[in-house]
């Protein structure tokens, strides 16, 4: 079942299901120029193939997934949460126009971008709040991602158990690029956390920035896993360091 977006209101191709808030993403953004990891239009048509920062490491898993995508042969709704400048959603809405797919984020500059660079019948850019939008999204998507995303959500469970209202029959939550930690890595990664942003300069960062303990994925299927390999290293072969975590509905 699509979405019906012809009552949404739009600004520069963007649909707004909630009024805009831009606490969090004024803070995000911030860190991200003095990181001078805010990205031009080019660079941003080219993701995730190009050479700096993490985006190596992030080619495999996103093969990976669209590679599953592919291999669907019913059309989908998608759902990718956090969207950022839309890249991901974009290489998702390519690989086959049958599905629909939805790129959501709080972030109204990044998702202008993303609006302006990746033009496609099958893929809309929407701000929301997803703690807000139940009405329009219950039980319409067949797969939901997090993609490098999870770490900006302090309630994992109640997260999850509301995507898990959003998903058709037989769907699926996909978190991929995302930290977990063993409980007795979580408080030197807050504090790593917290000097990072506050040597940054940017220290009302940190309170959104949150660490999830790796038992809240039990449940889940591991469809990839990070394992440390030597041999890559020496042979400068790049990989996610992080899992592949599915949760079927």
């Amino acid at each position: 079942m699509k979405l019906d977006f012809s009552r949404i209101t739009q600004q520069q191709d963007v649909y707004y299901l909630t009024p805009e808030d831009a606490g969090f993403s004024k803070s995000y953004l911030a860190v991200r120029e003095k990181e001078k990891r805010i990205l031009t239009d080019a660079e941003v048509r080219k993701l995730p193939y190009v050479a700096r920062d993490e985006w190596p490491f992030r080619v495999k898993s996103t093969e990976r997934f669209l590679t599953h995508i592919a291999e669907e042969n019913d059309p989908m709704n998608i759902l990718t949460i956090g969207c950022g400048n839309g890249w991901f959603s974009n290489k998702i809405a390519e690989v086959d126009t049958k599905h629909e797919v939805i790129g959501l984020d709080v972030n109204r500059e990044e998702l202008e971008q993303a609006a302006r660079v990746f033009k496609r019948k099958n893929l809309r850019f929407v701000y929301a709040d997803i703690f807000k939008v139940s009405e329009y999204f219950q039980r319409k998507f067949d797969i939901i991602t997090l993609n490098g995303a999870i770490q900006y959500f302090e309630d994992f469970e109640g997260l999850i158990y509301l995507l898990a209202t959003f998903l058709a029959i037989g769907g699926e939550i996909h978190i991929i690029d995302s930290p977990f930690y063993k409980t007795e890595e979580i408080e030197a990664a807050k504090e790593r956390t917290k000097a990072y942003y506050t040597a940054l300069g940017v220290p009302e960062m940190i309170e959104n920035y949150h660490h999830h303990n790796e038992k809240l994925v039990q449940n889940f299927d591991v469809w990839y896993r990070y394992k440390k390999n030597i041999l890559h290293k020496i042979l400068g072969k790049k990989d996610s360091p992080f899992s592949w975590y599915v949760l079927n509905g």
